[in-house]
């Protein structure tokens, strides 16, 4: 049985920024859509697009306080390089040169930020046994 789940870490060039609890990765390089034709085949089209990752985020500076953390300069900041480790399965992922995009949402009862996406240049994102 393969376990999942755990401890995870989350840096931006280094410096530690808390996660709550979604980690949701798309590790390939590509869109890979289809189109059908009129006699019942199909095309498939591969449109070249850096991988992905959605992490829901602790809304906290410093970790203890309400204090919320900068997320205009970091959204217009960057390019990062960023790395989510996985304690308890021994993976590490890592994006290199990658933006943040979107909008962020603060949930201020629950101190959790959404609505942000990070994505990296193809060929930017590895996954390793730490």
């Amino acid at each position: 049985m393969t376990d999942f789940g755990g401890l995870m870490r989350f840096t931006i060039n280094g410096s530690p920024l808390r996660i709550k609890a979604k980690v949701e990765v798309e590790p390939v390089n590509a869109r890979y859509t289809i189109e059908n034709n009129q006699d019942g085949s199909f095309c498939r089209y591969i449109q070249p697009e850096g991988p992905t990752f959605d992490v829901e985020f602790i809304d906290s500076a410093d970790g203890v306080t309400a204090t919320s953390v900068n997320w205009d300069g970091i959204l217009a900041g960057g390019p990062y390089n960023i790395a989510l480790v996985e304690e308890t399965t021994g993976r590490l992922h890592t994006w290199a040169n990658a933006q943040f995009l979107g909008r962020p949402h603060l949930d201020r009862l629950k101190g959790v930020v959404t609505g942000i996406t990070g994505q990296c240049p193809v060929g930017g994102y590895l996954q390793t046994s730490a």
